[in-house]
Formats: C-alpha cells, sequence, structure tokens
C-alpha cells in the first residue's frame, strides 16, 4: 500500500506474511523432490524384465497362416534371432480369468488370474527368470497343454515353487501341468500389485516380439520390414517398441511432475521477490541509519547482515514448521 509500520501490528503482519509465504515454498521444495525421485523410481525400477530394444509387431493377413515360413526367415536373419510370439505384450494386461483349477483350491475362492500365451523363445527374449522348473520348449510336445505360472500365482495356490512343478492345473477346463515358476514380473502399471499369472504355449499368436541388439535397432526394422513384405505383401507394415508403451502408462504422472515443477519454480520465485522488495523497502526506510553506520566505520557485509538477519531468522523458522 506504500505505507510501512514500524510498531508491533505491522511487524507481526510482516513477519507473518514471510514465514506464511516461505513455508508454502519450501513445502513445495520437498514435495516437488519426492515427485522427481518417484518418477525417476518409476523410469528406473526394474520391472522383472528388460524392456529395452524390443520391437513388436502385430500379425496381420497372410502372417497368420505363414508361421513356419515367418519363423525360418526370423531365425535366418541376425538381426531378428531372438524372438518370440506372444498373445499380448505384457505392459498393461487388464483382463482375465476366474476360471482357473488347482488341487486344494477353495471353491468359494474367487481369483482373478491374467493370462498369456507364448512361444518357447519368451525367456530369452524378456529375459525373465525361471526360478523353478523350466520353459516351454519345441522338443517336447505336451508342452502345449503345460503351463507357467508366477510367484503370485504360487501365493493364491499355496505352494512353493519346488513343490508346484508337476501340479496338475486346469484353465478354461484345459487340464495340464505346471513346469516352471517365473519371477515376478510387471505387466501392467507399477501402481498396481503384480496379480497371479498363468503362462501357456502356442506357437503362432497375435505379436511377434524381436530383441534388437544394442545399437542395431535400425537394422532390426528394415530386416522385418523386408520379411513381412515378403510374406504380407498386401498389409502395411506396423511396429512399435515395448519400453515406449510402457512410457506411455506414466504419461499422465510426466505430465503432472512438470506441471508441478513450475508451479514449485514460481512458488520459489514470487516469495524471493517479495523479500527482495521488503528488504530494499527496509533499507530504503533506514537511509540514514546506514549512512551513520558507514560514516562510523561500518563494512558493507556488516550493515547486509544487520538487514537480512531479521528476514533470515523467518526463512529460518518457516524451514523449521515447513520440515
Amino acid at each position: 500500500k506504500g505505507t510501512f509500520s514500524f510498531g508491533k501490528r505491522g511487524i507481526w503482519i510482516r513477519n507473518g506474511l514471510v514465514v506464511g509465504q516461505f513455508v508454502v515454498s519450501i513445502t513445495l521444495i520437498v514435495a516437488a523432490l519426492v515427485v522427481y525421485n518417484q518418477l525417476k523410481f518409476i523410469r528406473n525400477k526394474n520391472l522383472g524384465f528388460d524392456h529395452d530394444n524390443l520391437v513388436y509387431v502385430p500379425i496381420t493377413g497372410n502372417l497368420w497362416n505363414s508361421n513356419d515360413a515367418l519363423r525360418a526367415s526370423l531365425q535366418q536373419n541376425q538381426h531378428t534371432q531372438d524372438f518370440t510370439f506372444m498373445s499380448i505384450v505384457p505392459v498393461n494386461m487388464g483382463s482375465g480369468t476366474i476360471h482357473v483349477e488347482w488341487p486344494g483350491k477353495d471353491p468359494n475362492k474367487q481369483v482373478i488370474f491374467p493370462q498369456v500365451a507364448v512361444d518357447e523363445g519368451f525367456e530369452k527374449t524378456f529375459k525373465t527368470t525361471i526360478i523353478a522348473g523350466r520353459g516351454f520348449s519345441k522338443d517336447i510336445k505336451t508342452d502345449e497343454k503345460n503351463y507357467i505360472v508366477n510367484e503370485g500365482a504360487l501365493a493364491v495356490m499355496g505352494m512353493t515353487p519346488e513343490s508346484a512343478i508337476g501340479q496338475p492345473i486346469a484353465l478354461w477346463g484345459n487340464k495340464g501341468t505346471i513346469i516352471g515358476v517365473v519371477k515376478d514380473f510387471n505387466f501392467k502399471p507399477i501402481h498396481q500389485v503384480i496379480d497371479p499369472l498363468i503362462i501357456g504355449y502356442s506357437k503362432s499368436s497375435s505379436y511377434l516380439v524381436v530383441r534388437a541388439k544394442p545399437g542395431n535397432t535400425e537394422a532390426t526394422i528394415n530386416a522385418l520390414k523386408n520379411i513381412c513384405a515378403t510374406l504380407n505383401p498386401a498389409y502395411l507394415f506396423s511396429y512399435d517398441f515395448v519400453d515406449q508403451e510402457i512410457a506411455k502408462l506414466y504419461r499422465a504422472e510426466q505430465q503432472m511432475g512438470s506441471i508441478f515443477y513450475v508451479f514449485t519454480a514460481l512458488a520459489i520465485f514470487i516469495p524471493c521477490l517479495g523479500l527482495f522488495g521488503l528488504t530494499n523497502y527496509i533499507a530504503e526506510k533506514r537511509t540514514k541509519e546506514i549512512g551513520i553506520r558507514k560514516v562510523i566505520g561500518a563494512s558493507l557485509s556488516g550493515i547486509v547482515a544487520l538487514l537480512s538477519k531479521g528476514l533470515i531468522m523467518l526463512v529460518l523458522a518457516a524451514i523449521l514448521i515447513a520440515t
């Protein structure tokens, strides 16, 4: 308002505003650091599989009927030898079934099991970890009826990894045997717990996933494009990356973080601007005092310390309250 009071009421109002502003600012700074660390955690968290350099291609048109030729072409090309076929890309598997049976199941227990069908290349391509038993094998015909489960499934079934191997299990009435236990991996956003998962075997599925060698991603994509153009010329070649699909799951959090950082920067800048203005105004009002102190030999740093001492104490009080 252009007025300044050195009385008690004026001092309390001034001090209260300074402390209040900086309490808000410091709280936002801490919150911004928490948000930053959470987003960093999301980016760097080990999902239980290696999602880098994974290229996936939807199976369309003639590719459905050319599985053997497609496999042969992939194996012969040096850029596409690590591959697997899957019914769904495991980054946001939302659906599941309750039609799973195992020995000792409580008939009143309704547990939802997400499920995915893969082939024998799944573990090598996704670099998952089998902690008991084995993965699927193209040389074992009975694997077409067998299943792999994750640790979450064992917790529901009341089994250990060692005791689960060889146990009968049925999915939608299709009876089989548990041949392997895979270490839990995130097939949903990491905000959610890892559900019990059942993995079945399928030689031909909806997606082809290829692991590109580091630095050879472009060569891998070109190889896939040529293979698809030969076997499926009527359909436009399309592809995407598993890590980009994962990044999409957290786009809202990234946007929220960016907005939060902007408002935090404003919340820091505005009180500092006000504090600078207030300090300047106090100095202007105390011009005669400053002049006298200069005359009797006060140093510039001493005068600055004198003018800043009270405000610094207020900021320290704000830090204490915010903490």
